[in-house]
């Protein structure tokens, strides 16, 4: 009568079989890097698994020529996988269409959608574009709340979802989402809007942005806003601060999301072939996780966190893409920037899980920048502070004296709550 092993060997085929799904896994993206089909690399990675289980099982759980009990285990084990990876969440539901939404189609026949809202008395000459952070992150009803106060102030405002967020379209390869090319989309975006200049404000990763545009596009910019700004040419971001400012159950829904095995395969498909990722799980699917882990994490974004957060609107891919060094690849603000007088503010929020190093490297690298400190807001600036947002920005914008003073200093003041970072 067969025996069951006893605990060494069943330590050691617990350790082979680890071993076996690595190798399988290995296997698995090395055929992703050259083939973008899911049924190929997905075999690959099986075939490799399946021989490395039998080899472990024969020798170290099941010795003899036990061939059912083998397949038995080895079956088992691909159920277990292909639950784990192949079948995508169910209840995927995209949020809704916000109301006033239109679109632009850029030249690609892709489009754009935005939203305008206009000045509600005798508007000022140049219209402002607000940037959403991210990358890869639009919330373009939730944001409108608090740009209105600007257009109660006279100014014509446009939001839009950058390509691939939002309501905008998603490209089939997302190796081209690119910051050159989210610059070319935003230099077409003031064109169909037909403004010769335009004021720009950057959210987050909307003010690397920013400063990639006003690099290249100077003569079409008058004045621009850095909001909680990410770190010009796109550095690595403090995940590590934003995680711990987390509590458990926020920390834990965000965990639940990107440790999801499926999740994780994704994300380790574009490391190393964009279009095999999204081959196997596409845009709906992904945006839909990227939404809940938004959600998760909304509340490190706040000084003080409403009971309430959105995950607003994402593309998963998008952000994906954009987070990586290729993405900038012959895009290097900091020598045009220095060369250049146009006005700009910085604000930066007290309790920003960004460092302050990031913001004072924006005023440090153009000539005509200010930075100013706000008490009591996060890295989600205008949302918590909204009365001081509007007036600031109308402030600057307006070319008349600021409600707040500009720092000078490149330490962080007293009473900041955010990583200091490192000042060039």
């Amino acid at each position: 009568m067969y025996q069951w092993p006893g605990l060494a060997r069943l330590c050691a085929c617990g350790t082979l079989v680890s071993l076996c799904v690595l190798a399988g896994l290995g296997a698995l993206l090395s055929a992703a890097s050259w083939t973008a089909r899911p049924v190929l690399f997905l075999a690959a990675g099986w075939v490799v698994f399946a021989l490395g289980v039998v080899a472990a099982l024969r020798r170290s759980c099941v010795p003899g020529r036990r061939w059912r009990v083998t397949m038995a285990w080895l079956a088992a084990l691909s159920a277990v996988g292909a639950a784990a990876v192949l079948w995508p969440d169910a209840g995927i539901t995209p949020p809704q269409l916000v109301p006033g939404t239109h679109w632009v189609r850029l030249p690609g026949g892709e489009r754009l959608a935005y939203l305008e809202l206009p000045a509600t008395r005798p508007a000022h000459a140049t219209p402002v574009i607000f940037l959403h952070g991210g990358p890869g992150m639009a919330d373009m009803g939730g944001d409108a709340v608090y740009l209105r106060r600007l257009a109660a102030d006279g100014y014509d405002v446009y939001l839009y979802d950058q390509l691939g967020v939002g309501e905008s379209s998603r490209l089939a390869n997302p190796a081209h989402y690119t910051v050159a090319g989210s610059v070319a989309n935003l230099e077409s975006f003031r064109k169909a809007i037909h403004a010769p200049q335009v004021d720009l404000i950057g959210y987050s990763w909307g003010s690397a942005l920013a400063a990639a545009y006003l690099a290249s596009h100077a003569h079409h910019v008058s004045k621009v806003v850095f909001v909680s700004p990410g770190a010009v040419g796109g550095q690595a971001s403090d995940l590590l601060e934003l995680l711990g400012r987390l509590g458990p159950a926020h920390l834990w829904a965000l965990l639940r999301q990107t440790l999801a095995p499926r999740a994780m395969l994704a994300w380790m498909l574009v490391q190393v072939n964009p279009r095999a990722a999204h081959a196997f799980a596409g845009d709906a699917e992904m945006d839909a996780r990227f939404r809940d882990m938004i959600a998760a994490f909304a509340p490190a974004f706040y000084c003080h966190p409403p009971a309430r957060t959105s995950g607003g609107h994402p593309g998963f891919y998008a952000l994906a893409m954009l987070l990586r060094r290729q993405a900038w690849r012959g895009v290097d603000p900091h020598a045009a920037l220095r060369r250049l007088a146009t006005p700009a503010l910085i604000l930066k929020g007290q309790c920003d899980y960004l460092s302050w190093a990031s913001a004072v490297d924006y005023r440090d690298t153009l000539r005509n920048a200010r930075l100013v400190y706000v008490p009591n807001a996060g890295h989600r600036l205008f949302a918590e502070q909204p009365r001081a947002f509007a007036a600031t920005v109308s402030a600057f914008l307006d070319g008349h004296p600021l409600p707040m003073a500009a720092m000078t200093r490149r330490r962080p003041p007293p009473g900041y709550d955010g990583p200091a970072g490192t000042v060039r």
